[in-house]
């Protein structure tokens, strides 16, 4: 009888030790399926203030240092991260862009234009890194808004002389530039 009782507990044991491993599991899982939704949670919270909340949400997660988002602050991060990122692939696209056109051509001139505009831009951007840790918004605010006038210039190029066509080859990315700048003013609003 003493053995059969002696197997009992043990059993008992063997089972209360599995049963915790097993809710230990769970429990662990439900903690970084919780922590994934307040990630998302505070991506799509934040990115509701934007005008382009799609375009915000989508550039967000498309950085590998949203994975790791915690506050707002880190939010802004990335949103500057992924404006900056752009404006330099732009620029890099219209460097590559004007090497394949005549150097004399009106589409050339304006290529040189945009250039000169998205260096700029860049630049403010990159200057924008130290104010927003200082938390400088009214600086913030001005040099993010004129990266996004920037691009509008450069667009604008395209467009001056009636006489020539100038289809801007850049249209999608001078509005998808500004569309970044814009949901980065946006969360940034949302800091102060």
């Amino acid at each position: 009888m003493a053995s059969s009782e002696a197997l009992t507990t043990v059993m008992a044991i063997f089972w209360l030790i599995g049963s915790s491993f097993f809710l230990m599991g769970t429990s662990i899982r439900l903690a970084d399926d919780h922590d994934h939704r307040n990630e998302e949670d505070l991506v799509s919270a934040a990115c509701n203030h934007t005008f382009y909340v799609d375009i915000c949400i989508s550039s967000i997660r498309s950085d590998p240092q949203s994975l790791t988002i915690s506050d707002l602050r880190g939010l802004a991060d990335v949103a500057l991260n992924v404006t900056v990122v752009h404006g330099m692939e732009t620029l890099d696209y219209i460097k590559h862009l004007n090497s394949n056109s005549p150097a004399a051509s009106y589409r050339s001139g304006c290529l040189r234009d945009c250039a000169e505009v998205y260096a700029d831009a860049v630049q403010s951007l990159q200057d924008t890194v130290h104010l927003l840790r200082i938390r400088d918004f009214e600086k913030v605010n001005t040099l993010v808004s004129t990266a996004m006038t920037d691009s509008d210039t450069c667009e604008d190029g395209f467009n001056e002389d009636k006489d020539v066509e100038g289809v801007s080859p850049l249209t999608q990315r001078n509005q998808y530039f500004s569309n970044l700048c814009s949901n980065f003013l946006a969360i940034t609003k949302l800091l102060f």
